[in-house]
C-alpha cells in the first residue's frame, strides 16, 4: 500500500491534513513534505519518533513537548455506547493474537474458575484453551458492538503494545477494563475506580474478579463522553493542528 500510495496522490490530488499511525508511513510522510500538513503518531514499541511531520499526537504523558499533544482514538461515540441488554459472558478481550497482546496472561488467569470470556478476533486453532470458559470468533465472524454490549467488562492483558483503539472503544460502550500496568502507551485511558484498573501480571486474576464484583460502581462511557467524545476530541486536535499550521 505504501509504494502505491505516492502515484495515487500523484492522480488525485493531495491533502490538506494527513495522520500517520506508525513507522510504516514514514516514506510516505516524507513525500508529502510541503504538499500536506503532516501528523505522526509514533508507536511507544518501536522507540522511534519521526521528524518528517509537522506535529505528533504521542500516547505518553513523559513524551509531550511544544510540538505534540497526548492521543486519544477518535471512537464513533454515535455508535458505540452502552445499552440495557443481557449479558452473555463476563469479560471480552479485543485483539489479535500475538505474543505482544498476552492471550497467555488471560489464560493463565483464567483457567480452572468460572470466568466466561470471549477473544475477538482469534483463530480458535492457534491457541489452547483448556481448561477454560473462554470462546473465540475470527474477523467478520461476530458484531463487535454487540460483543462489546453483551459483555460485563473489558481486559487488556498486552504489554508491548502501544494505545490500542480497541481500549477505548470498551471504554466508550460502558465496559470497565482491567490493563496490564506494564502497557507502553495508552495510560491515561485508565482512571481507577472509575474506568477501570491497571493489574500487574500476578494480580490479574484477582483484579478481573475486584472489577466483576464492582461493576456498577464504575462510570467508564460517562467518563468518555465527557472527556473524549468523538466531536470534542475532533474539535481539540483541529484546534491543536491549527497552532501547528495547518490551514483549512
Amino acid at each position: 500500500m505504501a509504494a502505491k500510495a505516492p502515484s495515487y496522490l500523484r492522480r488525485f490530488g493531495y491533502p490538506d491534513l494527513i495522520i500517520n499511525y506508525g513507522r510504516f508511513g514514514d516514506p510516505i510522510l516524507e513525500s508529502l513534505a510541503g504538499k500536506s500538513f503532516r501528523v505522526h503518531v509514533p508507536c511507544a514499541r518501536t522507540g522511534r519518533c519521526n521528524f518528517n511531520a509537522e506535529c505528533f499526537l504521542v500516547d505518553a504523558k513523559d513524551d509531550l513537548d511544544a510540538r505534540s499533544m497526548l492521543y486519544v482514538p477518535v471512537v464513533h461515540t454515535g455508535k458505540i455506547f452502552p445499552i440495557e441488554c443481557d449479558k452473555e459472558r463476563d469479560l471480552i478481550y479485543l485483539a489479535s493474537a500475538y505474543p505482544e497482546k498476552r492471550h497467555d496472561l488471560l489464560v493463565s488467569a483464567v483457567k480452572g474458575s468460572g470466568v466466561t470470556g470471549h477473544l475477538h478476533p482469534v483463530d480458535r486453532d492457534t491457541i489452547d484453551l483448556t481448561g477454560t470458559l473462554l470462546t473465540t470468533s475470527n474477523w467478520y465472524e461476530r458484531d463487535v458492538v454487540e460483543l462489546l454490549r453483551t459483555s460485563r467488562i473489558a481486559v487488556y492483558p498486552g504489554d508491548q503494545t502501544s494505545n490500542p483503539a480497541a481500549m477505548w472503544e470498551c471504554v466508550a460502550a460502558g465496559l470497565p477494563i482491567v490493563v496490564n500496568e506494564n502497557i507502553l502507551g495508552g495510560r491515561h485511558l485508565v482512571i481507577p475506580g472509575t474506568t477501570g484498573e491497571f493489574a500487574s501480571e500476578s494480580g490479574f486474576r484477582q483484579a478481573i474478579d475486584h472489577v466483576l464484583t464492582n461493576r456498577d460502581s464504575y462510570c467508564p462511557s460517562e467518563y468518555f463522553q465527557s472527556h473524549w467524545n468523538t466531536f470534542a476530541m475532533l474539535d481539540r486536535y483541529l484546534e491543536f493542528f491549527q497552532t501547528m499550521g495547518l490551514t483549512i
